[in-house]
């Protein structure tokens, strides 16, 4: 039985390095013995791709998702790139985070997450990779395609992103989250993923790391993982059987059920 389509999120705002950035978190009160998990959307989407987790998995720990610099209700910057975004997320976790955290990134938001557990360990008790890579430029779709299909093409962009998994409403969420986003931002997030390489330098993340991918995704396919598996030490593998690259909108139970587990293990 598909989960129920989550509630709509409610934003809270505050400024990292005189950014107005915003981000949605799951519960009012955060009992202090709780684990924090802090996720990070992929290109062209917001905190919103993350609604099934701040829904299941907010009676277990306190969970934030961050809207990246111009895209959902933050503002943007002049200079988008992987670090940049770290740098905005950076900021998130020493302002709401108060001690260590468990960072999940999807897709592009997987890069940023790697970003920060390289740069800040110190700040982390866990990554968790989903549908990502340690180099993305094998993204062949262009911006002006990912925004023309999202808007005017349905079964297009469900064929490019999603599998036979995802749910009609789950598929209007992402399509609706894509279709609030500028072009200039997408673009940036496209010249961000262009630009950043982590082959050869992910031997040295010592975080204990869970890596998520579906066994059908097009954009970052299963053999992407598996080389991120082969360079991180100690990291766990998880492939979702018919998952495709929108793993947390197409397999919510899925992925709340691995998050779950890894974290309690750790």
């Amino acid at each position: 039985m598909p989960i129920a389509p989550p509630r709509r999120l409610h934003r809270e705002r505050l400024r990292i390095d005189r950014l107005p950035v915003a981000y949605a978190r799951a519960g009012a009160r955060w009992p202090l013995w709780r684990d924090r998990l802090v996720l990070i959307h992929g290109s062209g989407c917001s905190a919103d791709s993350w609604r099934y987790q701040l829904d299941g998995l907010s009676k277990d720990f306190a969970v934030v998702a961050v809207d990246l610099p111009g895209h959902g209700t933050s503002e943007p910057v002049s200079d988008p790139s992987i670090k940049r975004y770290a740098l905005t997320v950076k900021g998130l976790l020493q302002r709401v985070g108060r001690r260590k955290v468990f960072l999940a990134g999807h897709s592009m938001g997987g890069a940023v997450a790697l970003q920060v557990a390289l740069e800040h360990p110190e700040l982390l008790k866990g990554v968790i990779l989903v549908a990502t890579a340690a180099y993305l430029d094998m993204l062949a779709l262009t911006p002006n395609m990912l925004l023309w299909a999202a808007a005017t093409i349905p079964h297009k962009f469900k064929g490019m992103f999603f599998s036979s998994l995802v749910t009609k409403e789950a598929l209007a969420m992402a399509r609706d989250d894509v279709r609030r986003c500028s072009l200039e931002t997408i673009l940036g997030d496209f010249a961000a993923c262009r630009n950043f390489d982590f082959r050869g330098q992910l031997k040295g993340l010592k975080l204990p790391t869970l890596i998520l991918c579906g066994s059908e995704d097009r954009m970052t396919p299963v053999r992407h993982s598996k080389r991120l598996h082969q360079e991180i030490s100690g990291s766990t593998l998880r492939v979702i059987e018919k998952g495709g690259h929108m793993l947390p909108l197409e397999a919510p139970k899925e992925v709340n059920a691995a998050i779950r587990e890894f974290i309690r293990r750790v």
